[in-house]
């Protein structure tokens, strides 16, 4: 009921106007091109767009690392100082215990952190730890466990040009800063002191709030999988270690990607400095930065719509022009499908409808060719039957067979006799078929098994036959008479002549929905060239120059494709001295 329900709606709504059809059409034709334009446009908007944030974002990035080199550049000519001769005298004089003496080069050294402190105001301390733990830094003269200081650990096994950074912590005076180091002093016994400069975290935090990724994007350091450090007032929701943990970010030093986070879209861009090691990730909502397209998409909409309305004023007129041909064209169909193919159609536009009233004369001159061609075929394969019945019983065959049964007869063979008189007779009972054109299988074979009989008595068994049929193919049907022509060309033509004792091989069996048989002899078999020869010409490739030549098999091969189809037939292998094959495919047809 349901389906009947929906079938009759269908057919309520469905168009049977040739205008609404067209309009149908001249829209889908107009819109389809002018879609897929526009998609593709967009398409390549988007990509250049997320180019262009991509391109600024690195940018961004590019500055941030610039300006965080260009600090830590500084701080390392700052440290340069470690070696001038008020340091170098300060070293020796602590190395030997010489608090005393030691006082203004102290004093000296106050000083001059006091300036540099001064200088840049981001400076929070500058210190100096001797290998024995001896410091003296902006807040006095202390002693510390040199083995517990981190940057002494990273910098312990490096060149002492070498710069650590180690990242945000809390100093002495518990303040946020992160601290830059090189090691200096390194003795005979290998131990080394360190020059640390500690910097306020707020650095940090300006050079990434000085840059901008839309309104909501931000710049946050990364190292190892872990947040270096990240403004707190930029990432309010806690972003950062969610990114880090990206296995692509993680993979990779530079690049971009886009991450979603909470069902929203990120676009990601980072660069690992060079000289901190550290990961430097810019952050930014992708819908901040593809605002533009939501106005790409209302513009996009409205043209639309306007070359809908364009092409449908367009598509009313010109159907309404085409519309009389084509009802002339109609009513000269329906003559032709009442039987008149004496109809013409004279229709002269040069648009389509005149191109398909010219189609269809053409059709209607073909179907007439095609009716006379019908005609011609009928009667070739008139003449091919008459001459195929009269293949089926060659006097010279017939008199050689009553000639060798009355040998048989003189020589008191009279049991020989009979089974040739009695093979004899299924062969022309076969032959005949009460003039059915198709046959069993089973009956086919039985006609071959009684010629190959006579034939082996008359040569006085100068070849054996063999037959391997597979049982469930005797019930199936086949046009009669196909394989005893094969059969006979084996005799004659294969193993007649042969020194010696020839073979016969007839094999039936299914194979891919198919009948195949096979007839194999051990015969004298024929060269390369020709059995390509016989191949083409069975397979229409190839006309024959005489129409006797190759008769019997022509004759098998086309009542095979006319009762069956083009797809069936004949094909021949064959190698000179070694035998000839012959494969015949058939259809499977009623059992």
């Amino acid at each position: 009921m349901k389906d009947n329900f929906f079938f009759g709606l269908f057919r309520k709504f469905s168009i049977y106007s040739i205008r609404s059809k067209m309009t149908i059409c001249f829209l889908a034709l107009g819109l389809i091109p002018i879609l897929i334009f526009g998609l593709i446009s967009y398409h390549l908007y988007l990509q250049n767009l997320h180019k262009n944030i991509s391109s600024y974002s690195e940018q961004v990035i590019e500055r941030v690392d610039k300006n965080l080199e260009t600090y830590i550049s500084d701080i390392e000519n700052i440290m340069r100082l470690r070696s001038n001769y008020y340091f170098q005298q300060y070293s020796k004089l602590n190395e030997a215990g010489d608090i005393e003496g030691n006082r203004k080069y102290t004093v000296r050294i106050w000083e001059t952190f006091d300036i540099l402190k001064q200088m840049k105001t981001d400076l929070i301390d500058i210190r100096f730890v001797s290998s024995s733990g001896s410091t003296i830094s902006c807040y006095g003269r202390y002693w510390v466990d040199i083995s517990k200081e981190p940057l002494h650990q990273e910098l312990i096994n490096k060149k002492s040009d070498v710069v650590a950074i180690q990242p945000p912590h809390l100093n002495i005076l518990n303040k946020k800063v992160f601290s830059i180091g090189q090691a200096v002093n390194r003795n005979v016994k290998g131990d080394t002191g360190i020059m640390a400069i500690d910097i306020d975290v707020n650095f940090l935090k300006k050079i990434c709030s000085d840059i901008k990724l839309g309104e909501t994007g931000f710049v946050f350091f990364e190292k190892d999988g872990k947040v270096v450090f990240t403004p707190q007032s930029s990432d309010k929701n806690g972003f950062s270690n969610t990114i880090t943990q990206n296995p692509k970010l993680m993979d990779s030093k530079d690049g971009s990607l886009i991450d979603s986070i909470n069902n929203t879209n990120y676009i990601i861009t980072y660069k690992t400095s060079a000289i901190t090691g550290w990961k430097i990730i810019g952050v930014s909502p992708k819908a901040e930065m593809t605002s533009e397209v939501t106005m790409l998409r209302k513009v996009f909409f409205w043209i639309i719509t306007l070359i809908i309305i364009i092409i449908l004023l367009l598509t009313i007129y010109l159907t309404s022009v085409l519309t009389n041909p084509m009802r002339k064209l109609r009513s000269i169909m329906k003559q032709a499908s009442e039987n008149d193919l004496s109809i013409y159609a004279d229709i002269r536009t040069r648009d389509e409808i005149g191109q398909l009233a010219s189609s269809f004369n053409k059709m209607m001159n073909q179907i007439r060719e095609l009716m006379d061609k019908i005609k011609d075929d009928q009667q070739k394969i008139r003449v091919m039957e008459m001459k195929a019945m009269q293949e089926l019983i060659k006097p010279h065959f017939v008199y050689n067979t009553l000639d060798s049964i009355i040998g048989l007869l003189e020589q008191n063979r009279n049991d020989d006799a009979i089974d040739i008189v009695d093979s004899l007779g299924k062969f022309f009972r076969t032959s005949l078929s009460h003039g059915r054109e198709v046959v069993f299988i089973r009956e086919e074979i039985d006609h071959i098994r009684s010629y190959l009989m006579i034939q082996q008595f008359r040569f006085s068994y100068k070849f054996d036959y063999l037959f391997e049929i597979d049982d469930e193919i005797y019930n199936f049907k086949t046009v009669k008479l196909i394989l005893q022509p094969l059969v006979e060309n084996s005799i004659y033509h294969g193993i007649r002549n042969l020194d010696k004792k020839g073979l016969i091989v007839i094999n039936g069996y299914i194979k891919d929905d198919q009948i195949i048989f096979e007839i194999s002899d051990n015969g004298e078999g024929i060269g390369e060239e020709k059995t390509q020869q016989l191949n083409r010409i069975m397979a229409g490739e190839e006309e024959v120059e005489d129409q006797n030549m190759y008769f019997g098999i022509r004759n098998v091969n086309e009542r095979i494709k006319l009762n069956f189809g083009s797809e069936y037939g004949l094909k021949y292998q064959s190698k000179v001295s070694v035998g000839t094959k012959v494969v015949v495919n058939i259809p499977q047809i009623g059992r």
